[in-house]
């Protein structure tokens, strides 16, 4: 694609992201991150070989600034985001539902000695109930994916309960049943960590839950997402 096109997609994507969230703030990231964008979009590039996650600029760039060496990670979903975790912090676990792309990531793993990620396959079991069942609903552990028809996904979600309350400084959900996921995720993260949604765009993941803002403080990051023509937000929640 020409740069005239790509300036031209790039606007319109800065435009939707302003719809989406608006004020200075979000005008300024997109443009910021221009170049970024552009050459993200080079064939042969993506999340795994940049060894970054899969989320907007903004949100990123802020993950950059509160990483500490010290921290225990949790991520639903993985890919270049667990490749980045692993590169920083002290320890990482991450749940995967995909096989294929399970192993994918473990040669990735592998091939990089990374043996402080605990890397762990977690597949959708049968629901016989599956009919009954509302994606929206945490206690329902389904998926609005219609790859995912008549399964569930609480074995993968309830990975995260075999760790002691207060366990994380920050819990990542990207993955599948994400207000499952979230609901899981409150009790085992520590004061002062990070609920991190992503695509929170998506009111769904949220809406089931009251955050208390004397006991959490909440910002969203939104805009351009590196190989992709799609704006998006991640919502980071920090637990007072």
């Amino acid at each position: 694609m020409s740069r005239m096109k790509d300036t031209i997609t790039y606007t319109k994507l800065t435009l939707r992201g302003f719809l989406r969230r608006p004020g200075l703030p979000t005008l300024l990231h997109s443009l910021r991150y221009y170049s970024a964008w552009r050459t993200s979009l080079v064939p042969g590039r993506n999340s795994v070989k940049d060894q970054l996650p899969w989320m907007a600029f903004s949100a990123i760039a802020f993950l950059k600034k509160i990483i500490r060496p010290d921290m225990q990670v949790f991520e639903y979903g993985s890919g270049g985001s667990t490749l980045f975790w692993a590169a920083r912090v002290q320890q990482v676990i991450s749940i995967e539902h995909d096989k294929k792309w399970f192993d994918r990531m473990q040669q990735e793993l592998n091939s990089r000695q990374q043996t402080h990620v605990t890397y762990l396959l977690r597949e959708a079991q049968n629901d016989p109930d599956f009919q009954k069942k509302d994606y929206r609903n945490p206690n329902d552990y389904i998926s609005i994916d219609d790859n995912y028809k008549g399964k569930n996904f609480e074995s993968y979600v309830k990975t995260l309960d075999q760790y002691p309350d207060a366990s994380f400084d920050i819990i990542v959900v990207d993955g599948r049943a994400r207000p499952s996921c979230i609901q899981h995720s409150l009790d085992k993260l520590k004061k002062g960590g990070y609920l991190i949604v992503d695509n929170a765009e998506r009111d769904y993941y949220l809406a089931p839950f009251r955050f208390d803002s004397k006991e959490w403080h909440i910002r969203t990051f939104g805009g351009p997402v590196p190989y992709v023509r799609d704006p998006s937000n991640t919502t980071f929640l920090k637990k007072r």
